[in-house]
């Protein structure tokens, strides 16, 4: 079993290798460290898929030369901050510019393991590389992303990685739900979940997130970890996840 302290560090790590991968596969992504932040580009204009990330002890210097290098970069940013693990930055960005989100953002994890539960009456997930996609895909752009942008994010290079794994839920014969694992070590994470709203309360994305926990297993990984939204959290509970760390989420302000 892994102590609070590697938990943590389970949920940090997932999160940014999931940034690395994501920049890898980005045509045009950028990466940089500067002491303890990690900066980021995809390239992609949503601040969701750019910014710096602290999770370990930094400096005031460390992460303004963070943010000045994404800032060059002409897209849309965040940045998120683990303050336990490195304290008092988030007034750093702040007097940088950025304003902080009212609510934390949960790093979740599942640990131990359990078996995953077979999905819903109706309900039938599958594994997807290159091929497949186009469903996939479909799913994104039916969610409301651009088909430029859902291209752009979930490339084919993307699927094809021996880290990654792409699934499509399909309910009643359609496809209807998406989400993405990425191996990080001895760490699973689940990322990308997303179910069209027509096809909401129907055990959709918990088959897709505990498709993202098979993955897992299959790789031999001991902890699951992801981040939550607010529509997320409920359902990660329920299935048996708990926040280990709260993020400080610090964007752009919105100008009028």
């Amino acid at each position: 079993m892994k102590t609070a302290s590697e938990l943590v560090d389970a949920a940090n790590r997932s999160m940014l290798d999931s940034y690395r991968k994501l920049v890898a596969h980005s045509a045009g992504g950028a990466s940089a460290e500067f002491g303890g932040v990690f900066a980021f580009s995809s390239g992609l204009p949503l601040s969701l898929f750019n910014g710096c990330v602290v999770v370990r002890r930094a400096t005031a210097s460390d992460l303004r030369m963070g943010l000045a290098w994404i800032g060059e970069r002409d897209v849309p940013y965040r940045a998120w901050i683990d303050d336990r693990r490195a304290p008092g930055l988030s007034d750093v960005a702040i007097a940088d510019g950025l304003v902080r989100d009212e609510h934390p953002y949960p790093g979740m994890v599942l640990h131990p393991v359990p078996e995953p539960p077979s999905p819903a009456p109706g309900v039938v997930i599958e594994a997807v590389s290159t091929a497949g996609l186009d469903e996939h895909l479909a799913v994104r752009v039916a969610d409301g992303l651009g088909a430029d942008l859902a291209e752009r994010l979930f490339s084919a290079s993307f699927a094809a990685d021996p880290d990654v794994k792409f699934f499509t839920a399909w309910l009643d014969g359609r496809p209807v739900g998406a989400s993405i694992a990425i191996r990080s070590g001895d760490v699973g994470g689940i990322y990308a979940v997303g179910t069209l709203e027509h096809a909401r309360h129907h055990g959709v994305g918990t088959a897709a997130t505990w498709a993202c926990v098979a993955a897992g297993i299959s790789w031999g990984c001991d902890t699951i970890a992801l981040q939550a939204s607010d529509m997320g959290l409920p359902i990660y509970e329920a299935m048996g996840f708990r926040t280990v760390v709260d993020y400080t989420v610090l964007r752009q302000p919105i100008r009028t």
